[in-house]
């Protein structure tokens, strides 16, 4: 995950480590956890799947609609096109499912260390840094 700033700033970029359980069982367990949010990812994308055939059906639906309601006589110039119905569908998912995983990688006696750098344009900070330049200390989640 990483934060980007544009025009006159720094890019900072956030670098995260899972560090893996030394006993067998945090190990079983953080296998687990990944079926798991695999799982998560897998029901996720369907969901949005399915939303997407949901809202083409719809639009399928309204252009015949639009088409058995016009005149025998209509300007053909002036007829809508499929693409006027296609709206972009709204279709989000809201399974966090890498929120999810974090969770159950850190009961499994897993570790999460975050550390920011700054990657770009780090001359303009203050004092100027070079780009590459860790900020702050590594934090464990």
């Amino acid at each position: 995950m990483g934060i980007l700033w544009t025009g006159c700033h720094p890019r900072i970029d956030v670098k995260t480590d899972y560090v893996q359980p030394t006993s067998k069982t945090g190990k079983l367990c953080v296998a687990e956890c990944r079926q798991a949010n695999m799982v998560c990812e897998s029901t996720r994308e369907m969901s949005l799947q399915s939303c997407r055939s949901q809202e083409l059906t719809r639009a399928q639906a309204e252009y015949r609609s639009y088409l058995y309601s016009l005149p025998r006589d209509v300007n053909k110039k002036k007829i809508k096109t499929f693409s006027d119905f296609d709206r972009k569908p709204n279709c989000e998912s809201n399974l966090p499912c890498f929120l999810y995983y974090r969770d159950c990688f850190k009961s499994c006696g897993g570790k999460i260390e975050e550390q920011s750098f700054c990657v770009a344009d780090c001359h303009l900070m203050n004092p100027p840094r070079p780009n590459g330049t860790a900020l702050g200390p590594k934090t464990t989640l």
